[in-house]
């Protein structure tokens, strides 16, 4: 994780509201139930939507829907509970009002900065990279959540009902052992995941003009760059 490079993100966006992204946790529910909770890759889990800041600490979890859900159809529930601060998304978003999208076409991926050209080689390049590194607290936090709790590695008897609040309790019990303990013994033994998505999520029409705003920005970090 490079915070340094959150903060970059942060100072020049007005009400950034953290790294957004979903996960899928494990459930067990009644065979009727089974093809609502099925998700592409055949598992049964319930779709989770979260949110966390640079300290990887959730500041909005969304649990519930069923493992079928799309996620467009997830983040806009999600969206009419929120109060309009902007989000740092992956490329399979749109990159309109409040949410803040890498450049498609060009390297993102942090495993795409490894190998015999680790430099950024233009002005896009380097705007993903310093997105990648900021948004990718929320692929650690998520580790974090699974890794800390047995109860969500694995489907439970529980209903659906009780699972989604074990999720939300988890969510915020994991928060308060970041406030309060000065180390996390996890985070130090947790190794960067990032998984790859391809479902392109376009509930939110993209804006030309939180584009060209996505271009200055840009133009800017790349104008410091060259000049360090």
């Amino acid at each position: 994780m490079d915070r340094n490079s959150f903060h970059t993100l942060v100072l020049l966006t007005k009400e950034v509201g953290g790294a957004l992204d979903g996960t899928y946790i494990q459930i067990r529910v009644p065979s009727k139930d089974k093809p609502r909770y099925r998700t592409r890759k055949g598992e049964i889990a319930t779709n989770v939507l979260g949110v966390c800041d640079k300290n990887l600490n959730f500041t909005y979890v969304l649990p519930g829907w069923e493992g079928s859900t799309a996620d467009g159809r997830v983040l806009r529930n999600a969206i009419t509970r929120t109060n309009g601060i902007y989000y740092l998304c992956d490329e399979g978003y749109t990159n309109g009002n409040g949410f803040l999208l890498p450049y498609r076409g060009y390297r993102y991926w942090l495993r795409d900065w490894q190998g015999e050209n680790p430099s950024p080689q233009c002005r896009e390049e380097l705007f993903n990279m310093k997105h990648a590194r900021a948004r990718n607290v929320i692929e650690r936090t998520f580790g974090l959540l699974k890794g800390r709790w047995g109860i969500l590695r694995s489907p439970s008897w529980y209903s659906v009902k009780i699972h989604n609040r074990i999720i939300s309790a988890c969510c915020l019990i994991h928060n308060f052992i970041r406030r309060e303990m000065e180390v996390d013994p996890l985070e130090i033994d947790l190794e960067e995941q990032v998984e790859y998505q391809q479902d392109n999520i376009d509930v939110v029409e993209s804006s030309q003009e939180w584009t060209t705003w996505r271009d200055e920005l840009a133009q800017s970090m790349w104008n410091a760059n060259l000049n360090n």
